[in-house]
């Protein structure tokens, strides 16, 4: 790079490219731990909500023939492709006199921003799950209200649009602890649908700030760990029926102002209803001007990210 870098932008480019690459190479990616990360090929994308399967019919129940039985709709979503733009300028003064540390930087600081904001946008769903509205990634307030009406944890979600009556809750109050786990994974799994049948949820995975990181590594206990399985804080060798099966995702994202919150999530259900959507993945590259002697390195791409439904998750919000 000390030789061949030059004031000529099928030099320039390829060498920015390397550079932005290699800052974005080890940068741990929530996203696909969080999302159903899929393309998109449109504007923007509609999920319809369906209802509860039903159960299927004994054969003399049903006179002899296949049992039918209508799905019913629940909400439709919408999530839009947004657009998002970062640059640099480098001045041609820094080409010509080799300033590389202060190349690389700027490139470096532009990878950076772009890692954290979509970071920062993946974890909007957390930070605002007990409210309809709520700061952005940016500090501007959006909206966050779910298909149903509702937050994504509340203690009111209707069983359907057409029965608002029934509902159910996902919301909690309770500091983490071996027996606020459990009696939210055993609430989680009493869900039923809109038929009144029990949804079938799984709740293998603890979402957490940092500083709830510990007692969910105590519930859930170390990935790849020999350590005996006993319940924390026990005096009496409980065996931890959890230990081993659990994942956690510390988030180091999660605002730290909401750091005692934490979340359950049924890992399957959420890879269905949490949706990440890539319409044009981030493309970066760059222009030299004329006038001004400085060359342009941008990064753009769209995007969009929502979720269906509120049943992948239980949150907790601890005052």
């Amino acid at each position: 790079m000390q030789t061949a870098l030059r004031w000529d932008p099928r030099v320039l480019e390829p060498v920015f490219k390397e550079l932005y690459s290699l800052a974005m190479k080890d940068k741990k990616d929530y996203i696909p731990l969080l999302y159903n990360v899929t393309d998109s090929n449109k504007s923007m994308e509609s999920y319809e909500g369906i209802g509860g399967e039903g159960l299927m019919e004994e054969w003399g129940k049903s006179n002899n023939q296949v049992f039918y039985e209508d799905i019913d709709e629940l909400w439709q979503k919408i999530i839009k492709n947004r657009k998002f733009s970062q640059g640099r300028i480098i001045e041609r003064d820094f080409i010509d006199d080799l300033k590389l540390t202060e190349i690389k930087r700027r490139i470096a600081s532009l990878a950076d921003a772009v890692y954290k904001t979509q970071q920062f946008q993946a974890v909007e769903f957390l930070n605002n799950a007990f409210a309809t509205t709520g700061p952005n990634w940016r500090g501007r307030t959006d909206k966050y209200v779910g298909p149903d009406g509702k937050a994504l944890c509340a203690a009111d979600h209707p069983y359907s649009p057409t029965n608002s009556t029934d509902v159910q809750s996902n919301l909690g109050s309770d500091p983490l602890t071996l027996d606020s786990w459990d009696k939210t994974a055993v609430a989680m799994q009493e869900w039923v649908d809109d038929k009144g049948n029990t949804m079938a949820v799984i709740p293998d995975t603890l979402i957490v700030a940092p500083y709830n990181a510990r007692a969910a590594f105590k519930i859930a206990g170390l990935p790849d760990s020999e350590l005996p399985k006993y319940e924390p804080g026990s005096n009496n060798f409980d065996a931890n029926m959890y230990m081993g099966n659990i994942n956690v995702i510390v988030d180091p994202f999660i605002n730290p102002k909401q750091r005692k919150n934490w979340f359950a999530a049924d890992s399957a259900r959420l890879k269905e209803l949490n949706i990440w959507q890539n319409r044009r993945k981030v493309e970066n590259g760059s222009i030299t001007d004329f006038d001004s002697e400085a060359t342009k390195h941008k990064a753009v791409g769209r995007w969009g990210y929502g979720f269906l439904n509120y049943s992948f998750i239980y949150g907790h919000k601890v005052e």
